[in-house]
């Protein structure tokens, strides 16, 4: 048998109407068609686990103390714990005074304030001796003259209570309120001399205290 070219294209289209219809059919094994990825859809950002609520594990620490309120600890320096650099405040002008004053000081001023009681009951010869006391345990005692002063002038005898003033008025020069004390003293001992002058003149000096 003698085949003719035309026989042959024949045949040919005969097999791929074939290939096709069992292509559609789906008989045969599918192609794959690739898509452009400019034509795909981009996939969703939000995944299920993000759709999902997260679940909080419950908490092992033990519930918060009522009233109890949590400090932050406080920050040390490395100068706040070296030895000797701790400072020290000077002591005040009336806790250094108090600290320098000698025990004779103490004692004297002790009997100072037995005399002032015997005053106040209107008693200046019990006053005087232990006064006088005072001023032999200590000599420089201003409080002791001052003492003196009053009492003499209590028993009328105004002269010798202006020499104990002044006595007093010269220990008193570094504390003007004790000073201030004595002028005073002074100026009503010298008005009751009938001196008006110097009675003026020491309340001036009172006043500029």
């Amino acid at each position: 048998m003698r085949i003719t070219p035309r026989k042959v294209v024949s045949g040919a289209a005969c097999l791929v109407v074939g290939l096709l219809l069992l292509a559609n059919s789906g008989c045969g094994p599918r192609k794959q068609v690739l898509i452009p990825s400019e034509w795909r859809t981009p996939p969703s950002t939000t995944t299920q686990a993000q759709r999902a609520p997260a679940v909080v594990p419950p908490s092992t620490a033990p519930p918060p103390t009522p009233g109890l309120i949590l400090k932050p600890l406080p920050q040390f320096k490395e100068k706040d714990v070296e030895p000797g650099l701790e400072t020290i405040r000077p002591p005040t002008p009336e806790k250094k005074q108090a600290v320098v004053q000698p025990p004779q000081h103490l004692a004297s001023m002790h009997l100072v304030d037995q005399a002032r009681a015997e005053l106040s009951r209107g008693r200046p010869d019990t006053a005087i001796p232990v006064l006088e006391q005072a001023v032999q345990v200590d000599v420089h005692n201003g409080d002791a003259f001052l003492g003196l002063a009053r009492a003499w002038k209590m028993k009328g005898a105004r002269r010798k209570a202006v020499e104990f003033a002044k006595k007093a008025e010269v220990l008193f020069q570094d504390d003007s309120r004790k000073l201030k004390e004595a002028y005073l003293l002074e100026a009503e001992l010298y008005r009751e001399l009938g001196d008006t002058n110097k009675s003026s003149l020491y309340k001036q000096k009172a006043s500029e205290l």
